[in-house]
């Protein structure tokens, strides 16, 4: 058994002090925390996350625009949807058949309007079944990957947010 002893005399009629240390738990802890650190660091490097800009974003040292893009803005809930530009300009699109033909037309309007703008706002209630979400989001990239050429992935062409 590892230990270490100190011995502190006892000469002159007096008692001895020894004492032994344990040196077993420490080398046991020393150990764990060693463990602990070689593992860390490695999950350290395989959970990094890979990011960028997506394409045509503003960088860090550009100009802010002087006015605002003009985004495209769904807003989702129960009794239907909104869409517009600004808060003035939304359009309320009820509920039922021919909502997502209504979407359709809302969306090349604003297309026809803005063509240079790629970037699509949705803000969906809580309550909003996540199928209906879906079907909004399909519809966004419906119309806005009927020009797309060749092979290009439609995630470069429009950029949906959440709000």
């Amino acid at each position: 058994m590892g230990g270490v002893s100190v011995d502190s005399g006892g000469g002159g009629g007096r008692k001895s002090v020894d004492s032994n240390v344990n040196m077993v738990p420490m080398i046991d802890l020393l150990i764990s925390v060693i463990a602990f650190l070689l593992m860390t660091a490695v999950w350290v490097q395989s959970g990094q996350l890979q990011a960028s800009q997506p394409k045509g974003a503003p960088s860090a040292d550009s100009t802010p625009p002087s006015e605002p893009p003009q985004q495209l803005k769904i807003i989702l809930n129960n009794a239907g949807l909104r869409v517009g530009v600004g808060e003035g300009n939304m359009q309320d699109i009820a509920t039922g058949a021919r909502k997502l033909e209504e979407l359709r037309t809302k969306i090349d309007e604003h297309r026809r309007t803005f063509p240079n703008q790629n970037e699509v706002w949705l803000q969906p209630d809580s309550d909003v079944r996540y199928n209906d979400i879906i079907e909004v989001m399909d519809v966004v990239y419906e119309k806005w990957g009927a020009n797309r050429q060749g092979n290009q992935p439609i995630h470069e062409i429009v950029t949906i947010r959440f709000l």
